[in-house]
């Protein structure tokens, strides 16, 4: 900084940024031949009790950053992220180095619906254990030995692959007479 001058900016920075009329040129390229290139002065190569040359306020903004715990620089990634326009896209950041063969193009991962249900008996009412039997042979088209059979080892799937509509159909009459059910 020279005397009288206002500009923050130490002279070792891009003066550019820091709107100085007399920086006007920077590169070789920019100056006449034979016209005279100013010469900047070079950074401090170390600062007392740092490695990083940076002014002391980013110091202390390095030093309150690393002090956050994981929630609070997940939001401060993110409001860095939308200030700058940064898209939140999961890719592979480090580039896939052709691995799959996409150029680093992540796969969409594509979960299905699932549409056949089961439902099963988990348990029934002692008092209603012969209406539940009932039921079950009605629904099931099972003899009576089997139907006994199946809901005394309850907990049991008492059919298998059904619609959505059909399986929460039979599980409303079981529990009408009774039975608990759970459809999976």
């Amino acid at each position: 900084q020279e005397d009288g001058d206002d500009d923050p900016c130490p002279p070792w920075q891009n003066p550019l940024h820091h709107n100085n009329p007399d920086y006007a040129k920077v590169l070789a390229e920019d100056f006449a031949p034979g016209e005279e290139m100013p010469i900047a002065p070079l950074p401090p190569f170390r600062t007392e009790g740092s490695d990083v040359l940076a002014p002391p306020h980013i110091h202390e903004l390095a030093d309150e950053i690393v002090r956050l715990n994981m929630l609070e620089v997940k939001e401060l990634v993110d409001r860095i992220g939308d200030h700058f326009g940064f898209e939140d896209d999961d890719g592979d950041f480090m580039g896939s180095g052709g691995e799959d063969g996409a150029g680093g193009v992540a796969e969409e991962v594509v979960e299905e619906e699932k549409t056949a249900f089961d439902v099963k008996l988990t348990g029934f009412d002692a008092k209603s254990k012969i209406k539940v039997i009932k039921e079950v042979r009605g629904v099931t088209s099972l003899g009576l030995k089997e139907a006994k059979d199946l809901v005394e080892g309850a907990p049991t799937v008492v059919k298998k692959d059904m619609k959505k509509e059909d399986a929460e159909e039979l599980k409303t009459k079981l529990e009408a007479v009774g039975a608990t059910i759970e459809i999976v």
